[in-house]
């Protein structure tokens, strides 16, 4: 029976979780055709179903010429929904990936009796992947307060402390930073935001110091490609973000293959470092063994590899 691998989406409500899921699902069928690595990958379920509701519903959204907030692109975020992929090799399947997508306010909820927060945290223990959305305005332009109330980096780092620390699974951590494309334009924009990750998530960049089984790698990415930082109003707790359509630019996401790509490529090379020896020795006789590790080789060239990475490096070698 396939392995299945758990992976999830960590952050407060309208960072961008599930816009940036709809847009790495996008990405799906380039990842599949842009090499000949014997890799596929494909959603099960209702997953494609939904997800692709959520890329039309974003994109009449986003033709507004300004706005603040997206709205809920799926009834499930209103909870727990797990969206299903498989992952195949040489037509065989080898993996079922189950990728969270977590409703913000689970964040912050106290009551561990709730069955919700329960079975989130139950999530967050067995996540090998585990994708930590990060508003980038808010982090950027925002007051420390607004930075804070929106991306919760201290309730971050707690739950990471729980679900990492004293836990022998290998993790890794993306964090990745939405609602940024006014500061990828330049590498002078490309530092200002990694600097105010690092000064505001110091705490969370803390945890993974000294632990060998955990890294972070920092990913900036354009979720839509045609939005920018607009302004901000107001002050303390009534600031308010305005983005702005830009004219003459299409809904275009870039980057937003690398935290899918990442994604896999931990969840193989786990998944193929963890068979069993009878399981290792079948496939080094049938020539399997030697057939999966090039061909992840090759899937692992597609990996952007300059972004800052936190943590033990080393778990990010795939072969």
């Amino acid at each position: 029976m396939p392995k299945k691998i758990t992976m999830t989406m960590l952050g407060p409500e309208a960072v961008g979780k599930t816009t940036l899921l709809a847009t790495m699902y996008l990405q799906l069928a380039s990842i599949n055709k842009t090499y000949e690595h014997g890799f596929n990958f494909a959603p099960a379920g209702n997953t494609g179903k939904d997800l692709r509701e959520a890329l039309d519903k974003l994109r009449e959204v986003i033709e507004n010429p300004a706005f603040t907030r997206l709205p809920p692109l799926l009834a499930g975020t209103a909870g727990i929904i797990e969206r299903q992929f498989e992952a195949s090799f040489q037509g065989k399947k080898e993996l079922e990936l189950s990728f969270y997508d977590l409703a913000g306010g689970l964040l912050l909820a106290t009551d561990d009796e709730n069955q919700d927060v329960k079975e989130f945290k139950r999530i967050l223990n067995q996540a090998a992947v585990i994708i930590n959305v990060i508003d980038g305005a808010a982090l950027v332009e925002g007051s420390q307060l607004m930075s804070d109330s929106i991306n919760q980096p201290v309730i971050t780092r707690n739950l990471l402390l729980q679900s990492v620390v004293n836990n022998p699974q290998k993790h890794l951590i993306l964090f990745v930073i939405t609602k940024c494309e006014t500061w990828l334009k330049d590498e002078k924009g490309q530092k200002k935001l990694q600097k105010a990750f690092e000064s505001r998530h110091q705490a969370v960049i803390n945890l993974m110091k000294g632990q060998q089984n955990v890294v972070g790698v920092l990913m900036p990415v354009k979720t839509l490609g045609c939005v920018e930082f607009s302004r901000i109003e107001g002050r303390g707790k009534d600031e308010t973000i305005f983005f702005s359509r830009k004219p003459g630019l299409d809904f275009s996401p870039e980057k937003v293959d690398q935290p899918l790509r990442y994604a896999l490529d931990f969840a193989l090379s786990q998944h193929d470092q963890n068979r069993s020896g009878w399981s290792k020795f079948a496939r080094w006789l049938s020539n399997k063994d030697s057939a999966f590790q090039i061909a992840l080789g090759k899937f692992d060239q597609g990996r952007e590899k300059k972004f800052k990475v936190y943590g033990n490096r080393s778990l990010l070698d795939v072969i």
